[in-house]
């Protein structure tokens, strides 16, 4: 075999390569690629993308309460006001936002009183001066409703971001991952 052959066939060897990398890219997606739907009262299983800093840098905006939960803001620069009225802890009414890892945003109260995330804050504390290491908060999550119009912000520096009919729910069982 001469060095043009091999030339050639190194040439149809790439080309075939290349031909089943788009192929696969576009036919063979992966099983779960459908959008999740959530219903009200469902129980799902959520998989929340974290760093330590969010349990002081996340919060949201809306003067909407459902079942006693709300954000930490009604107005954008105007704190939440209204006199609780679930007899729970503030920080268990008090809404925050947060991305699965599969890119679905919730409004989550008290998500880091759960015991993982709290036992996380001792020896990751949440300040933002440090590098922190991204994990994941597996939960189970109760779907109680939606918020129509809700303003979300990632850091207490960032602006407002614009969200509308955003799920709330409740979430018990943490455990943590690796992200």
């Amino acid at each position: 075999m001469n060095s043009n052959q091999i030339r050639t066939y190194v040439t149809w060897i790439i080309a075939v390569l290349f031909g089943f990398a788009l192929y696969s890219q576009t036919v063979y997606r992966r099983a779960g690629a459908a959008p999740r739907t959530f219903a009200l009262d469902q129980d799902v299983d959520v998989n929340i993308t974290l760093v330590s800093p969010d349990a002081k840098q996340l919060a949201c905006q809306s003067a909407e309460e459902l079942n006693g939960y709300h954000c930490e803001f009604q107005g954008q620069s105007v704190r939440w006001s209204k006199p609780s009225t679930t007899g729970r802890p503030a920080a268990f009414d008090t809404l925050a936002p947060y991305k699965t890892t599969d890119d679905y945003l919730f409004l989550v109260p008290g998500l880091f009183s759960q015991d993982a995330l709290r036992e996380r804050l001792t020896y990751d504390p949440p300040n933002s001066s440090a590098e922190h290491i991204r994990f994941v908060a597996n939960c189970k999550m109760h779907i109680v409703g939606k918020l129509g119009q809700v303003d979300v912000r990632w850091s207490t520096t960032d602006q407002w971001h614009p969200n509308r009919d955003v799920w709330v729910g409740a979430v018990s069982g943490c455990w943590l991952s690796d992200g």
